[in-house]
Order: structure tokens, then C-alpha cells, then sequence
């Protein structure tokens, strides 16, 4: 009696589980079918999903988002709006609750519903931001969000909340950083279809669209980029930043982190003729002959005018550097000083560009720049 008992239990277990997973199925094509359809009733299919079925498919909750995102856009007040608003913050801690490790950002993209539909304050924008980017950091990956976490950073430190200049720049850094990151797995992976491109070979369709998709978002992340060194010129002079890493150079000679940031910073704001750099710069090579560092050194010589020793410098910059990206703007910046008085080295280092990146488009246009000028003057 009892193995019949145990027996009939895990034959009825099996058959409201298959009744189960047929109903949770059903439930998701036909909010799918809804979400296509832009039909609201997809939030209904959703709510009994997530009651019922909430870890039997991430579809749920990809499909979930658009389905709240439609009542979101059909609200008719603003209490309503921010109902759903929040709702959809809910969905997200779900997915991650349910499929954690699932890649989607949700903590990133809760800080942008917020933005997006104009609810909550900064504060609580920024402290979404602020763990998404410090938990999750793999993640963020979206450029608005980038760009959103470091002006309320600037916003702050402009009304006086508290975050003072250095605070901005160390912001500045790590978005940066990341930006970087970012960029160089998108062009890489453009430099790949280009070199297939340029192999003779045909790209197919889904090739193609992804190519635009890589060159559309390359542009976002370049566009964000300009922003916010155009946020930072306009914070930091030569007047300010000078003493301002006088102040620390003592303390912190020993800190390569601080010495790079400091003539990155000094160099992009024209302040790289003040001795402050070259004395930043030769601190940097002697802690650590890196690439960054021969490159800044590089600076210093063009600044005493020592052309010869710089391209010394440049030239172990470049290779020393493993980052495509950076070794083509290191032979750019060679050919663009050899472009005046030598124009066959000017496109030999053009071309030392395009080599180690297809996607170098300045290359291209400083060597028809160089060729109009050679058949022009004969040179």
C-alpha cells in the first residue's frame, strides 16, 4: 500500500507538473503574441506568469519588460505612470532573483526607467547608477547611462552637494575606462569584418547589419565621449589644474594611477609646456617605463623641441602598447608630425596605423591629404 501510495503521488506530481509547464508555455506565446501586437493585455499574461511560472523561462521577463513598458506608455495619469514605472523596477529584481548572472544590466536599466519616464529624484537615479556601475560593472554597458551617472556627478559637485573637483575627475576616469573597454571590443570586432571585407570575401546579411549596428554605436560611445571631456574642459583650466596637482605630486610620486591621470588630464588641457609635466612625466617612466609613460615622455621632448628624442619615445610607446587602438593613435600622431617635413615617412606611419587597425579612418584621410598635397606641389 504504501509503494502504491508513493507511486500514485509521483504519478499525479508528473502530471500537474506537465499541466503546469503546458500552461506556463501557453501563458508566454500568448503575451509574445501580445507584446507584437502592442496589445496591453500582455501585462495580464505577465502578471499571471509571474505568479504561477516565475522561473520556468527568462522569456518571461524580456517579454515581461515590453508588456509593462506598453501600460507605462498608455498611462493616463502620472500616478498611474509611475505605478508601472516601479512595477517594471520590480520585473527587473525578478529576473535577477530567478536567473541571476543573466547578462541583461537590470540594475543599470532601473536607474534609466526611472530617467526615461522623468520619476524619482537625481539622488535616487544616481545611487542606482552608483551600484550598478560598482556590482555589476560588467553590465553597464549602455552609453546613456554613462553619460547620465557622470553629469549628475558634475550637477552635484556645480550645486555644491558635497563632491568636490577631485571627485569629478576620478568619476571621469572610470567611465572612461570603461567607455574604452566598450569601444575596443566593438572595434575589434568592425576590424574583423573589414579585414574579411577587404579579403574579397562577401559579407552576408546579418554581417552587414551587425557592421551598422558596430558603426552606429561606435558614434553613441564617441558622441558621449566628446560630452564629457567637454564637461571636463570647461571645469578644469590650466589655472586650476596646475596647483591643483602641485599640491599633490609630493604625496603621490610613488602612485602611478595618479601620476597617468594627472598628465593625461594635463596634456588634453594644452597645460603639458608647464614644468609640472615634464617633472609628472619623468616620475611616471622612472616608477614604471611602460608605454603610457614613454608616450608622455614623448610629449615632454616635443616640448623642448627635442623631435628626434621624442620619436624615440613614440616609437617604444607603440610598442609597448597591445591595445590596437592605442598603437594606431601613437603612428598617427607620428605621421601627423612627420607630415610637414617628410610626407613618404608621414604615410608610412598612416599606413602603420591602418595595419594594426582597418578602422582607422583618419589614417585614410591623412593619406589622401598627403597625396593631394604631393600632386599639387610636385612633392
Amino acid at each position: 500500500k504504501a509503494k502504491l501510495t508513493v507511486l500514485f503521488i509521483a504519478v499525479a506530481s508528473m502530471f500537474v507538473q506537465a499541466q503546469n509547464t503546458e500552461a506556463c508555455t501557453e501563458a508566454i506565446s500568448l503575451m509574445a503574441s501580445a507584446v507584437k501586437a502592442k496589445d496591453v493585455s500582455a501585462y495580464d499574461y505577465l502578471t499571471t506568469l509571474r505568479k504561477d511560472c516565475p522561473s520556468f523561462h527568462k522569456s518571461i521577463y524580456s517579454q515581461g519588460e515590453f508588456a509593462i513598458e506598453l501600460k507605462i506608455e498608455k498611462a493616463t495619469t502620472p500616478e498611474e505612470k509611475e505605478k508601472y514605472v516601479r512595477d517594471l523596477l520590480k520585473l527587473y529584481d525578478e529576473h535577477d532573483q530567478y536567473f541571476p548572472g543573466n547578462g541583461a544590466g537590470n540594475k543599470m536599466k532601473k536607474a534609466l526607467a526611472l530617467f526615461d519616464n522623468k520619476i524619482g529624484t537625481n539622488e535616487e537615479i544616481y545611487n542606482l547608477l552608483d551600484t550598478a556601475f560598482k556590482t555589476d560593472y560588467a553590465n553597464f554597458r549602455f552609453a546613456k547611462a554613462m553619460y547620465l551617472y557622470f553629469e549628475i556627478t558634475v550637477n552635484n559637485h556645480k550645486a555644491g552637494k558635497g563632491v568636490e573637483l577631485q571627485q569629478v575627475f576620478d568619476k571621469y576616469d572610470e567611465i572612461t575606462t570603461k567607455l574604452d573597454e566598450e569601444e575596443k571590443e566593438l572595434s575589434e570586432e568592425k576590424d574583423g569584418l573589414i579585414t574579411k571585407e577587404e579579403a574579397g570575401e562577401t559579407l552576408s546579411d546579418k554581417e552587414a547589419k551587425r557592421k551598422a549596428r558596430l558603426e552606429n554605436n561606435l558614434e553613441i560611445f564617441a558622441s558621449v565621449r566628446a560630452n564629457m571631456d567637454n564637461i571636463v574642459l570647461e571645469l578644469s583650466t590650466c589655472e586650476k589644474l596646475i596647483p591643483f596637482y602641485q599640491k599633490g605630486f609630493e604625496a603621490n610620486k610613488a602612485n602611478e594611477e595618479w601620476l597617468k591621470r594627472a598628465a593625461n588630464r594635463l596634456e588634453i588641457k594644452g597645460c603639458d609646456s608647464d614644468p609640472l609635466f615634464s617633472k609628472i612625466s619623468e616620475a611616471l617612466y622612472k616608477l614604471n617605463p611602460s608605454a603610457d609613460a614613454a608616450y608622455q615622455l614623448g610629449v615632454v621632448e616635443i616640448q623642448r623641441k627635442n623631435t628626434t628624442k621624442a620619436l624615440d619615445y613614440f616609437n617604444q610607446a607603440a610598442n609597448l602598447y597591445t591595445d590596437n587602438t592605442k598603437k594606431a593613435n601613437v603612428y598617427y600622431g607620428i605621421a601627423v608630425m612627420y607630415s610637414k617635413s617628410n610626407k613618404v615617412q608621414a604615410r608610412t606611419y598612416a599606413r602603420k596605423a591602418l595595419s594594426v587597425k582597418p578602422s582607422y579612418g583618419k589614417s585614410y584621410l591623412l593619406i589622401a591629404q598627403l597625396y593631394g598635397i604631393s600632386i599639387v606641389t610636385g612633392k
